[in-house]
């Protein structure tokens, strides 16, 4: 999601919230019964009663500004993030090329599935100087690999080779099972 997108939501938020509270405020001192944790949308049916009931021509533009803006509010928000929400495809694309442009060579320490992280299965790699984290792009990778096997992997290419007890295996990973562009 763009950062525009992210802030006009914030704003929407944070309008959307001030005109309700002040529109159940003001109802609540008119005698209509309001609560903050429910029945939200009685309060824009009785929004209207009120425009409907007064004759003050200042009372009814207000209580129409309001109720519109609200609902305004109310249509732009899922608008705004249903049209900017990342795709699926994207997101998976984005993840490929962060891998292609990762540079590893390191000993696995060990692997696990990242159940915080969608389940993702991950390595715990050391490569002499500090252990990092990385998630599997080939999942027959995942089962193959042992712990003190070492692996290399040249940024922008996308082979990853194994090294166990002098033998080496090429895995690779295909740009096609990650990416449609």
């Amino acid at each position: 999601m763009n950062e525009f997108a992210i802030l006009a939501l914030i704003f929407l938020a944070v309008v959307g919230n001030l005109l309700w509270f002040w529109l159940k405020n003001d109802l609540q001192q008119l005698g209509y019964e309001t609560h903050f944790f429910r029945g939200h949308f009685n309060d824009l049916s009785n929004a209207a009663e009120v425009i409907k009931k007064t004759d003050n021509p200042q009372t009814k533009r207000t209580y129409r500004s309001v109720l519109f803006s609200i609902i305004g509010v109310i249509i732009l928000m899922p608008t705004i993030f249903f049209t900017n929400i990342p795709t699926i495809g994207t997101h998976r694309c984005k993840l490929f090329n962060d891998y292609l442009e990762n540079h590893v060579q390191a000993v696995i320490e060990s692997k696990f599935i990242d159940s915080f992280n969608h389940n993702i299965r991950t390595l715990n790699l050391n490569n002499g100087k500090r252990e990092t984290q990385t998630p599997i792009f080939v999942i027959e990778l995942y089962d193959y690999l042992q712990p003190n096997d070492s692996i290399s992997k040249v940024a922008g290419n996308t082979e990853l080779i194994v090294y166990r007890n002098g033998n080496e295996r090429t895995f690779n990973v295909e740009r096609t099972d990650w990416c449609n562009e």
